[in-house]
């Protein structure tokens, strides 16, 4: 890397830079660490409590569904505020998942340009 400096009279003259300035990092530790620092738990329990308050607004809305006759709707209702609700609940849980998926989606497509030789 290079560095230009002004000297007394005026000359540009371009002057080595030794040394590290920034170490690449690919922010798996920043973002683990994340979960325990104080503002990572006040996240965790943002979410916690408003898992809380989907599921039990599935469970209302998988109520008043059977009692409009439609129990498929309902049961969906509940299905998709369950899957919710427990995403947010446990963010370890809903990381590992999203990390698994960014996997398996990076194998795919490593299979595709080994198939397409591109």
């Amino acid at each position: 890397m290079t560095g230009a400096r002004v000297t007394e009279e005026s000359e540009m003259s371009v002057v080595e830079l030794h040394g590290v300035l920034a170490v690449p990092l690919d922010g798996k530790e920043g973002a683990n660490g994340f979960l325990d620092s104080p503002a990572g738990e006040a996240l965790i329990a943002t979410c916690g409590a408003i898992a809380i308050i989907i599921v039990v607004i599935g469970i209302i809305r998988m109520v008043n569904g059977i009692g409009r006759g439609r129990p498929g709707e309902a049961f969906k209702s509940l299905v998709f505020a369950l899957l919710i609700g427990g995403l947010l609940f446990n963010l370890n849980l809903t990381i590992a998942a999203v990390g698994a998926m960014s996997g398996l989606i990076a194998k795919v497509f490593e299979s595709l340009t080994e198939i397409t030789n591109t």
